[in-house]
């Protein structure tokens, strides 16, 4: 007995390492709990989950914000300043796991966060008025809002988004490691974090419009494209940032496009 508890010791602990591992490298959130700088921001909880929102001027649609795994949601606050500054509400949620949202982050988690999160959007409990958004989902943000957005992750009944915007999203997460370290394939096979956007996004109609780098060492514009291609949207566009990497995607060129890309909803 003792021989045989042996290896599934240390097949548990290879496991516990290895996917605690995976949690940090695949969603380091800066946990801290931080309060929005802008005075026009407020915060609010659902469900454990951090938000903050802002309302839209009157006309203007409601933008879903849904960030990457780098940093703290604080960060874009240049962002939302510059949405709200043209009419534009918010509401961002800080994925589980960062800014004091509760939780560990993993794939169905989020994405079952982020669900209850659309439903009480559209259905005004959470900005007071029942509330069709515009989708951004920044990098693995981008990856939630395919999931989200795809159709058969949408109840019955619940709207469809009025749009969606994609800044330098990925085919699947796996690809970006194979991308990143094709030395590894068994780790990567490991992966419990899959987010196959690539299978998802076919399955998406609303309007959509894909921002990527042409410069993008971790998230190769060659899968935006290969998004913009499979994608169900009748009305799709990818506009490659030029000479941008990764993390500074919002030059002037780009933030013209999105801006005339918003302005139709």
């Amino acid at each position: 007995m003792r021989l045989l508890l042996r290896p599934i010791v240390l097949l548990a602990l290879f496991f516990g390492i290895y996917f605690t591992l995976e949690r940090l490298v695949v969603y380091p959130l800066d946990p801290r709990a931080i309060s929005p700088s802008n005075t026009r921001i407020s915060e609010t909880k659902l469900d454990g989950m951090v938000i903050w929102t802002a309302l839209p001027k009157r006309g203007k649609p409601t933008i879903l914000y849904i960030h990457g795994n780098a940093g703290h949601i604080a960060k874009r606050t240049a962002r939302f300043q510059r949405l709200m500054d043209r009419g534009y509400g918010l509401v961002a949620p800080s994925l589980r796991g960062g800014n004091g949202s509760k939780g560990w982050p993993t794939e169905k988690a989020i994405t079952n966060d982020i669900r209850n999160l659309y439903r009480a959007l559209t259905a005004g409990q959470l900005t007071g008025a029942p509330t069709v958004p515009i989708i951004y989902g920044e990098s693995i943000g981008a990856a939630v809002a395919i999931s989200l957005s795809a159709s058969y992750m949408i109840d019955h009944g619940t709207p469809r988004p009025r749009a969606i915007v994609l800044e330098a999203p990925f085919t699947s997460l796996k690809d970006v490691a194979t991308h990143m370290h094709p030395q590894l394939p068994l780790a990567t096979g490991l992966m419990l974090s899959r987010w196959p956007s690539l299978q998802r996004i076919p399955q998406i109609k609303s309007p959509l419009l894909i921002l990527h780098g042409t410069k993008d060492d971790l998230i190769p514009i060659s899968m935006g494209r290969a998004l913009l291609a499979a994608a169900g949207s009748a009305q799709k566009e990818l506009y490659a940032v030029q000479g941008a990497g990764h993390i500074n995607m919002w030059t002037g060129d780009a933030q013209r496009r999105l801006y005339r890309f918003l302005s139709q909803f």
